[in-house]
């Protein structure tokens, strides 16, 4: 623990935790020995005063002594971890300079800004940033978080549809998602049409506790999701078991989508997934007959190229079983936000820049709706100036060193770029590669606005001023300011900007902590009075949207990892619980629950290779990619499947191997080839299915 004194607080503060979008309401408090200490608060209607492992950590994360408190200048070799303190405005002035050069010698596309989790609507502060620089290269994780579900359901649906469950719901599909590890505020509703007797079925190629507790399980081959839904879809209509007036009235393209299942047969799109075709026969049937059903997707449905037609597909399954906007089924959410500028941006940023400005920006995928640069698309361009050379950047919140694909690629691109600058916490891989470091304030150390998943508006405390850190966004700000391309703004101006909407101002919200949406009365089916909102006005099926922008109008199934005898394992990866992505390996109690990286196999298939549960083994994927992490058995697994844990990195290793960062790191197996499918139409990458081996080190 740190030895920084700690304010002593009189009263309990209450705040908010902003380590993700939850937002969950906190309390914060002394002890009688002078330290603070963290709990929920009950009076979040949300969660009731539950609180996850990360944020119970989050003072840990605040006052550890390994934080940046200082900006730090690179003085030695890059990556060698030889640094300069120096003061903010030294910092700025030099990156400022750093990116005027680079832009004036090699065009304004030349510089890249890219952004992690939600803290702090630092993506909006980013995006107004690149604007004023004129590059459309910005880049975040959507590509594997959220957006291929989003627009692979806005092509089909019009909307992202959330779900109504409760006593009414008959039938819940659990599919790439895992609620006891992410978002558990989600787990009540679940609970409630469990106990009220609807049937479960969880879709994963892990044996979770949705497995455990779900009436049917798949376990599914990792990658074969688009295999399965569309094996769904086919005994569904083969059967007609779908709603025919709904699908009559309200659906375009069903013909087209009959037809082109009948080139598929049953058995072969079963054996893809590995799965039983009588178990998917069964499931399709109990799905469709069940009124009203729920699919609940999550986030391993975003994490291979053909994730925007796996979330059509899904989208057509809800739709043709008549589950869209019912009660106990899908719904079309209506109301608008309280702030703007989070999840989506604003409209204003987003077009400040021409739709053929964002066109230009390095590996954007075809759909024009995703305007921003894809990791993979930047990689390329520094390592091959192709479409043009991307020569400095902006990393705020973000550890691309652990999270973009090819990590060893990632390395060399960083290495040739003549400057990058970091906004960090802590001396991550990536910040190790930077020529300039910002420490960034945690979320207790600065006074904001949330917003609650449900739709109310939070104020964040500032608990107390750790060294001389600041928040992100003041960060970026000054940057621009530094750069005379933005002017100086109060911080009541800067959270105003995103309370417009709402009618209230900062220092209303400041007064009263918490401002909920008016509450309504669930309305339902909205489509018999205003339609879809699709061009066509219904669900789109045959998307003509898709055909002319050249895309495939239809979903259509292909291996994205074709069979390899010499890595016969299929191989994938999950999110331990006590971590957010490669955050929090420095923080005592959660490395103490997950101190090693973990791989998990079937004990007979470990048998059969002679590996012993608790040794060190060696994961290899096609090209000569290599790491190395702790095996653990798994007896429910698939023997053909294997789990890897997802962005380790070691910080006790400091500076060497830029903190191990290759030793373990799941992303060292990722390709920036995109396979045989091709560019992903949302931009993803392939993650789930990569053929590989496991063998003794």
């Amino acid at each position: 623990m740190s030895t920084q004194s700690i304010p002593l607080l009189q009263e309990p503060l209450s705040t908010t935790c902003s380590l993700c979008g939850i937002n969950c309401r906190i309390l914060i408090d002394t002890d009688k020995n002078g330290q603070y200490r963290i709990s929920g608060d009950k009076r979040d209607t949300v969660t009731s005063g539950a609180l996850c492992k990360k944020g119970r950590e989050s003072i840990e994360l605040m006052l550890h002594p390994r934080r940046l408190k200082q900006p730090l200048k690179r003085v030695g070799k890059r990556g060698d971890g030889q640094w300069q303190p120096i003061s903010w405005e030294e910092a700025f002035q030099y990156t400022a300079e750093g990116f005027s050069k680079i832009q004036k010698q090699w065009g304004n596309n030349s510089l890249f800004m890219a952004y992690g989790y939600s803290k702090d609507f630092m993506y909006t502060q980013l995006l107004r940033l690149a604007n004023r620089l004129q590059t459309a290269n910005i880049a975040g994780p959507e590509t594997v978080c959220w957006a291929p579900t989003k627009l692979g359901c806005d092509y089909t649906l019009g909307f992202n549809p959330g779900h109504d469950l409760n006593e009414q719901t008959r039938c819940v599909i659990l599919w790439g998602v895992n609620k006891y590890k992410t978002r558990f505020t989600d787990l009540p509703p679940i609970k409630t049409a469990i106990a009220a007797g609807a049937e479960t079925i969880c879709i994963d190629p892990q044996f979770t506790r949705h497995a455990k507790e779900a009436s049917h399980w798949l376990a599914i081959k990792p990658g074969a999701d688009l295999a399965l839904a569309l094996a769904l879809l086919k005994v569904i209509i083969e059967e007609q078991l779908y709603h025919q007036d709904f699908v009559e009235n309200w659906c375009l393209g069903f013909a087209e989508l009959k037809e082109q299942l009948t080139h598929y047969d049953l058995s072969y799109l079963a054996d893809e997934c590995q799965l039983d075709t009588h178990r998917i026969q069964t499931i399709a049937r109990l799905y469709a007959q069940s009124k009203p059903a729920v699919i609940i997707t999550g986030n391993a449905l975003d994490h291979n190229n053909d994730s925007f037609q796996v979330n059509r597909a899904i989208a057509m399954l809800m739709a043709i079983t008549g589950n869209i906007d019912v009660p106990g089924g899908q719904f079309q959410p209506h109301g608008d936000s309280l702030v703007s500028g989070r999840w989506p941006y604003d409209e204003q940023d987003v077009h400040e820049l021409s739709a053929e400005a964002r066109a230009q920006s390095a590996g954007t995928p075809i759909l024009p709706e995703y305007f921003r640069a894809t990791s993979q698309g930047l990689t390329k361009a520094m390592l091959t100036s192709t479409p043009y050379p991307i020569k400095g950047g902006l990393i705020v919140g973000s550890n691309p060193m652990t999270s973009w694909p090819d990590t060893k690629a990632v390395y060399q691109a960083f290495s040739r770029l003549d400057f990058l600058a970091v906004s960090e916490l802590f001396m991550t891989p990536t910040a190790m590669m930077a020529d300039i470091v910002f420490p960034a304030a945690s979320f207790l150390e600065f006074e904001g606005i949330t917003q609650g998943q449900d739709g109310s508006i939070r104020f964040q405390k500032k608990v107390m001023q750790v060294g001389d850190c600041k928040p992100d966004h003041e960060i970026i700000s000054s940057i621009g300011v530094s750069m005379n391309v933005m002017s100086p703004q109060s911080e009541e101006a800067f959270w105003n900007g995103f309370l417009q909407k709402s009618g209230v101002d900062y220092s209303t919200l400041k007064a009263k902590e918490l401002i909920s949406p008016i509450s309504s009365a669930p309305h339902f089916r909205k489509y018999q009075q205003d339609g879809f909102p699709t061009e066509s006005g219904k669900i789109e099926l045959y998307s003509e949207r898709l055909a002319a922008l050249g895309a495939s109008p239809l979903p259509a199934y292909q291996n994205l990892q074709p069979e390899n005898p010499d890595y016969p394992l299929r191989l994938t990866t999950s999110k331990p619980k006590h971590y957010m992505f490669s955050h929090g390996r420095q923080l005592t109690n959660l490395r103490k629950a997950h101190p090693k990286p973990l791989v998990r196999l079937h004990s007979e298939t470990a048998r059969r290779l002679n590996l012993t549960d608790g040794s060190e083994v060696a994961i290899e994927t096609p090209g000569n990619k290599v790491i190395y992490q702790t095996l653990k058995l798994d007896s429910q697994l698939n023997p053909a499947v294997a789990i890897a844990d997802l962005s380790w990195w070691f910080p006790e290793s400091g500076k060497a191997y830029l903190g191990d960062v290759f030793r373990s790191n799941f992303n060292v197996l990722t390709s920036l080839d995109s396979g045989p499918y091709g560019e992903g139409e949302a931009g993803s990458f392939n993650t789930n299915g990569l053929p590989c081996r496991i063998k003794t080190p």
